[in-house]
């Protein structure tokens, strides 16, 4: 189910809609399509949740549609149906990934940035990849992250996940890259967005340092002046 609302933006314009009202719907639906999964074994049984519904929110008939790689192609559709995202168009999260990946990269770094460096966080049962690192006292590990919601709240919400993870980070101490610190580089509508407050306090307050897209060039700038050169 699509985190944002720019399906109702496109329909409706991007005039005064209740974003919390229709997230609140879409939570419940997700957790009742979760909830019921099971019993969902043919078409007859998804249209009669569809129905059941009706009264709540519009949930269109189910259609049949010839496919040959039922995942991709369902995965292709959602993109292209939902997210507005067409052929050819990367989804939000992986083009602010390789935004943040061409700054770093075209700043010709060499041996002061890692990249692909895999750590186990503690309070999880795999290792984790973070698209890249450097080391000034504290090795620090940049996850870029998108904070672009229609409700605020989710940014805050999404950023728990985050804090809870650089909290874990450093009070780890890795055997070869030695104490750990979370930089999460974020992604906001606008220097003004309400959200942008809110989820470098939270984060702060888990020892997670925030940088906002505008503040990569200092991070670069930062990285120039002050990384050792990593021979881990």
């Amino acid at each position: 189910m699509a985190s944002g609302n720019r399906r109702v933006q496109q329909f409706f314009g991007r005039g005064e809609h209740d974003f919390k009202q229709l997230n609140l719907f879409k939570r419940g639906i997700k957790g009742r399509i979760s909830t019921e999964a099971k019993r969902i074994q043919c078409v007859e049984d998804l249209q009669k949740f569809i129905d059941q519904r009706a009264n709540l929110i519009r949930i269109t008939d189910p259609n049949a549609t010839r496919v040959t790689d039922p995942k991709a192609d369902l995965a292709k559709l959602f993109d292209a149906l939902v997210e507005g995202v067409v052929d050819g168009e990367r989804s939000p999260k992986r083009q602010f990934r390789t935004v943040v990946a061409e700054r770093l990269r075209g700043a010709f770094l060499g041996e002061k940035l890692r990249e692909a460096v895999s750590v186990d966080v503690p309070f999880l049962k795999k290792p984790v990849e973070f698209p890249f690192g450097f080391q000034n006292g504290r090795f620090n590990l940049i996850q870029p992250v998108s904070f672009i919601f229609d409700d605020p709240d989710d940014a805050v919400r999404k950023a728990w996940s985050d804090a809870a993870e650089g909290e874990a980070l450093y009070g780890h101490s890795h055997e070869r890259l030695g104490d750990l610190k979370l930089i999460v580089v974020g992604e906001f509508r606008s220097k003004s967005d309400e959200a942008r407050d809110p989820v470098n306090r939270l984060l702060a307050s888990s020892n997670v340092r925030m940088v906002p897209e505008d503040g990569l060039d200092g991070l670069v700038q930062e990285i120039m002046a002050t990384s050792k050169i990593i021979k881990v």
